[in-house]
């Protein structure tokens, strides 16, 4: 993962938590989540392992984009999960967008965000 998306996936992850919990991105002990992984099931329609969310949250902590390699279509999850996107979208609806779309959205206002500071 190249530096300029890692910082998006931090940031990702980063908004990700703080909807999740209310509070600064910190360690994700295992009941923690599990708990994520229920309420991003919730909210989109799909499961991501509690580890794989501890994984990444692990290398957001660290600054180590080594430690991950997360797909598009993980990350249209997560991007989904932070802006309130339901899976509720049909399946015309989602090739016309494009099934990554929310990822791709996401990281378009973070890099516009960042310029803009």
């Amino acid at each position: 993962m190249e530096a300029k998306e890692f910082s998006v996936f931090c940031s990702l992850i980063s908004d990700m938590y703080q909807k999740a919990f209310g509070e600064e991105l910190a360690k994700l002990p295992h009941g923690k989540a599990l708990t994520l992984s229920w309420m991003i099931e919730e909210n989109t329609g799909e499961l991501l392992s509690h580890k794989t969310l501890g994984n990444y949250v692990n290398a957001a902590l660290h600054c180590d984009p080594s430690l991950i390699n997360p797909t598009d279509a993980t990350l249209a999850i997560l991007a989904r999960y932070v802006s309130d996107d339901q899976a509720s979208l049909s399946g015309r609806h989602v090739m016309r967008m494009g099934a990554y779309a929310a990822w791709y959205k996401y990281r378009i206002q973070v890099l516009s965000r960042n310029q803009a500071a």
